[in-house]
């Protein structure tokens, strides 16, 4: 086998492991990204005078198969969440962009965050007939705040009667207000997620939800 037979042998095993780690993407993005980086490792060494050696460094660039489809695939879904009220694929997709860099983390911690306060508001609903004199939005020696004081005689509650309609709609707003926030993040993010490549490398942008960025 000579040098290009077997460079051209390693960018088809690269791509198969590719296309068996996108499995969260869908069959026509699937293909868009296959060809886009076989283009893009073909075009990065069709003149260099080491063919094998200019594959190789692109390969190592783009990283393993599997990092690779990690990064389309969040991109996928960073795509679908920004358009989403589920709290769940939202906080789901956070999770997945924290593992990229510093502004999924951000994302994530906002998400953890906002939808635990929403759902201690929530909790905090269903509990009040079943507490009625304990649970409350108190002040006093023991502290300010959603709180079950030891001592309650000594502590004022503020909400009365209203504590149940208030704290829910407390609990609708912060939902609300973290899913929106998070979707704007989301939205506002770079345009797809840059791969490191060699400056001479082409820079392109995928169409639709696998748009990802290769640029030096």
């Amino acid at each position: 086998m000579t040098p290009a037979q077997s460079s051209d042998a390693r960018i088809e095993t690269y791509l198969s492991r590719l296309e068996s780690a996108l499995r969260g993407v869908s069959s026509d993005h699937k293909d868009d990204i296959l060809r886009e980086i076989r283009a893009h490792i073909m075009d990065s060494a069709e003149h260099s005078v080491d063919h094998a050696g200019a594959v190789d460094r692109v390969l190592r660039l783009l990283g393993t198969p599997e990092d690779l489809a990690a990064r389309y695939s969040t991109e996928c879904q960073l795509e679908r969440a920004s358009r989403s009220f589920s709290p769940w694929l939202i906080l789901r997709t956070c999770w997945q962009w924290a593992k990229l860099g510093v502004k999924g983390t951000l994302a994530f911690f906002v998400a953890v965050i906002g939808y635990s306060v929403a759902l201690s508001f929530t909790v905090s609903v269903f509990l009040k007939p079943f507490m009625p004199t304990r649970l409350g939005w108190f002040s006093g020696p023991e502290g300010v705040g959603l709180i079950i004081p030891r001592h309650p005689e000594v502590m004022h509650e503020w909400l009365g009667n209203y504590f149940i309609p208030v704290i829910a709609a407390a609990a609708f707003l912060s939902a609300i207000g973290t899913t929106q926030l998070l979707r704007w993040m989301m939205r506002k993010r770079a345009p797809g997620l840059a791969i490191p490549t060699e400056r001479s490398f082409p820079v392109a942008q995928m169409p639709g939800e696998a748009a990802i960025k290769l640029r030096g």
